[in-house]
């Protein structure tokens, strides 16, 4: 195998190595929101079975938590995702207590609360024990 080849060779091997890192990280990087979208997704599935219900401040507080994870700002992520939950608990903007519930425990499963640290308001009636 000539110089020439192997330089050939290593060029390619560089560029596909190049390619594969930049598609991963754009990967990583479109699921780092996917759990708001998800939460986004459900608010929009309840906004439509209760429409006489306020959803509007929900969607613009998780509107300003995608903005977040977008730009890994993760201390508005938990305020923001903290005022949400506590939101939910108190059915403020009269939600319908189902439709607060569902949407409560469905956020708490796809919401990374480990990695962001976000505070999640107890159940009511239970306690000063929190809930995350």
């Amino acid at each position: 195998m000539s110089m020439q080849q192997r330089g050939y060779r290593f060029c390619a091997l560089s560029i596909g190595l190049c390619l594969g890192v930049v598609v991963c990280a754009a990967a990583a990087f479109a699921q780092q929101s996917a759990w708001v979208d998800e939460i986004n997704n459900s608010l929009n599935f309840y906004k439509t079975s209760y429409p006489g219900s306020n959803w509007e401040p929900y969607s613009q507080r998780l509107q300003t938590v995608k903005e977040a994870v977008d730009r890994a700002d993760t201390r508005t992520v938990k305020s923001e995702m903290g005022k949400w939950f506590k939101m939910l608990r108190a059915r403020e903007q009269g939600i319908h207590d189902v439709a607060a519930d569902e949407l409560f425990n469905f956020a708490l499963m796809v919401t990374p609360i480990l990695e962001y640290g976000i505070t999640v308001p107890p159940a009511p009636g239970g306690g000063t024990e929190p809930g995350y």
